[in-house]
């Protein structure tokens, strides 16, 4: 259950204010029976759920309420959070337990030092006995085959410095047929007010992806051609993703609360100017792609 009623809290302030319904219509430019339906919480008779959202905002501003806690009381978020029991911490420590026998921990530590010492052993055992094989037998390798191993490895390096060099010309072929640069997507804008902006995008190559960013609760909408194709009400710092369909020339990008949200194009700044506007504003988008 809410802990207030929405509209009762919101009638109250309003009267503690001194404002008449009438007022309140001309400073929110809420029509008044709007207003009415919800100080009634007769909020089935708002036209959709932004709008009610976006009037509460509104109304409880006016009033000098918490907007956003009232919405959190209509969307049931004022509940108390459930406590849960603490969990005992074990008696002695894991490390205590497993305590190891000082004698044990004395021939662990001097063990690698013996394997250390074997190993020289080995080594010096095996480099004196082949000391000793060399000064009781002949050369193993006669003059003859000194020769052959010389021409094998001049035909080795002959052959190393003419794969380098095929290599290089690979490297250089490969440079040189590089493709050109792609054009750089460009973002203008070419009107601005509170409410609306409209921008230009040129030179996009691929798919419109929208990256949506909140600083504060905020509804964020994007239509094309008039229908509504993604909506979602950003927590503070959530950011979400959503990709226009393919070759998409005009869309809307509607925000609760101008200044409350960021937007990035295909990861290019979005800079729509909300000049810390706490009004709702559209954007609309023009975009032209590369031809293919």
């Amino acid at each position: 259950m809410a802990t207030i009623n929405i509209g009762e809290t919101l009638r109250k302030a309003r009267i503690d204010q001194k404002i008449s319904l009438d007022e309140l219509q001309q400073k929110t430019k809420i029509q008044k029976r709007y207003l009415i339906a919800l100080e009634d919480n007769d909020f089935h008779l708002l036209p959709s759920d932004y709008y009610l959202r976006a009037f509460i905002r509104q109304y409880a501003e006016e009033v000098r309420l918490d907007g956003n806690y009232l919405l959190d009381v209509y969307d049931g978020k004022d509940q108390p959070q459930p406590v849960y029991p603490e969990i005992a911490p074990v008696e002695g420590s894991r490390k205590k337990k497993h305590a190891e026998n000082p004698t044990k921990k004395r021939v662990k530590a001097s063990l690698p030092t013996v394997l250390l010492g074997l190993v020289a052993l080995s080594i010096v055992a095996v480099v004196g006995y082949m000391m000793w094989l060399d000064n009781q037998g002949e050369p193993i390798i006669s003059p003859n085959n000194s020769m052959a191993v010389e021409n094998s490895v001049s035909s080795s390096e002959s052959t190393l410095e003419s794969t380098s060099e095929s290599s290089s010309t690979v490297e250089s072929t490969s440079e040189s047929s590089e493709e050109p640069e792609k054009p750089k997507m460009a973002i203008t804008m070419e009107n601005n007010t509170t409410n609306t902006a409209q921008m230009k995008i040129d030179q996009i190559d691929g798919p419109v992806k929208l990256t949506f960013t909140g600083r504060e609760r905020v509804w964020v909408g994007v239509q094309v051609n008039g229908a509504l194709i993604y909506q979602h009400t950003l927590q503070p710092n959530e950011t979400q993703t959503t990709e226009l369909p393919a070759n998409t020339a005009q869309a809307m990008i509607t925000l609760g609360i101008a200044d409350y949200a960021s937007i990035e194009v295909n990861d290019e700044p979005l800079d729509f100017q909300p000049a810390g506007s706490l009004s709702q504003k559209n954007i609309n988008l023009t975009m032209n792609y590369v031809q293919q």
